[in-house]
């Protein structure tokens, strides 16, 4: 039984998976879900995000910002949608990963729900991705979606 869940998001297919289990979560044990967007700058030119837009390198930190309220309000709306009563928004900066165990710890939740991409322990230690840092790291649960 949770109390308190993190889901983390990012606006792709992985995060909209992950955001449905947390919401599923969230409403069968009554609990506060927590939706957090941590931008990432990203090494290409753009990138479309659950249709609302594209993020470019050149985006200064107020742009990311804006598109992430964008993507988290959205959650919040899908959220509520799914009937999850107790939710709250947050946009973080810095590294994703250390800023999405940040926020947990701040919170205290019980576990991390995020999406991942599918990759092995080796292409994932390798390739530097999110999911793998934060379940190699988190000092509370983690659940990841594919």
């Amino acid at each position: 039984m949770y109390k308190s869940l993190l889901v983390a998001i990012d606006g792709s297919k992985q995060s909209e998976k992950a955001l449905t289990l947390a919401c599923h979560l969230a409403r069968q044990d009554n609990a506060e879900l927590h939706i957090v967007h941590a931008p990432e700058v990203l090494q290409h030119p753009a990138v479309m995000i659950w249709g609302i837009g594209a993020v470019s390198l050149g985006d200064s930190p107020e742009d990311l910002e804006a598109t992430g309220n964008k993507i988290v309000t959205r959650a919040v709306q899908e959220a509520n949608a799914f009937g999850v009563t107790k939710v709250q928004a947050h946009v973080v900066r810095g590294e994703p990963a250390r800023a999405i165990i940040r926020e947990a710890e701040v919170l205290g939740v019980d576990v991390i729900v995020l999406g991942c991409r599918g990759l092995g322990n080796l292409e994932g230690m390798a390739m530097g991705s999110i999911s793998h840092k934060v379940s190699h790291s988190a000092k509370c649960g983690v659940i990841t979606v594919r």
